[in-house]
């Protein structure tokens, strides 16, 4: 297929979220397409992913097309259930039932890889199929600080780590147990790791000296 017909073709899948995005002026947050790539060019050669909240799996299949092995956490059992189910004949993707703050540690410790990245994307959200709210929990919208605590006593186990943190915009310090967006940027310095945010995603990159 010629260029011109691949874009005319992404344009015609994509024309859906591209009008929405217009509508809203290209606020935040972004369609999911450009989420996906932002993923793909923070990807690390022969890496291990993890994925805190797993959903219906869209990123999930993302991950399994560059990683060397996905490792994905849901702590709905139900969309845990449709992730088994959708990814039974993969051998890239483990998809476990849990939270994030209670599994991630275990992962850290026992995984061997050298490169390591991480999508944390695990907090309270409308499911878009059920309108129902996702992993809710009233005193812990989202695990990010614990599970960076986690990640700062593996950091140096890996040569380089890539953080990758959704929907950054709700780190306002406004946002209901949200933490500010300082304490993130904070805890790269801390760990001698460069930032930046792109398209509503804080990215962390680690090189180990």
């Amino acid at each position: 297929m010629s260029d011109y017909f691949k874009k005319k073709f992404w344009k015609h899948i994509n024309r859906r979220s591209l009008n929405n995005w217009y509508k809203r002026n290209f606020s935040s947050p972004s369609p999911e397409f450009v989420k996906h790539q932002i993923i793909k060019k923070n990807n690390l050669q022969k890496s291990l992913w993890i994925e805190t909240g797993t959903y219906y799996g869209d990123t999930t299949k993302i991950l399994s097309d560059i990683a060397e092995k996905v490792i994905s956490i849901e702590s709905d059992k139900r969309l845990y259930d449709l992730a088994i189910k959708k990814f039974e004949n993969s051998k890239k993707i483990n998809v476990i039932n849990g939270e994030s703050q209670n599994l991630l540690q275990d992962i850290l410790k026992n995984e061997s890889y050298k490169n390591l990245c991480l999508f944390l994307d695990a907090h309270t959200c409308l499911d878009h199929i059920t309108n129902k709210l996702v992993s809710k929990n009233e005193t812990l919208e989202t695990p990010i600080i614990i599970e960076l605590n986690i990640i700062e006593n593996y950091i140096k186990k890996f040569n380089n780590v890539n953080i990758l943190i959704d929907d950054i915009r709700l780190f306002d310090g406004k946002t209901k147990n949200y933490p500010n967006i300082n304490e993130i940027v904070d805890w790269a310095r801390k760990n001698n790791s460069s930032w930046f945010i792109e398209h509503d995603i804080f990215i962390i990159n680690y090189k180990a000296n």
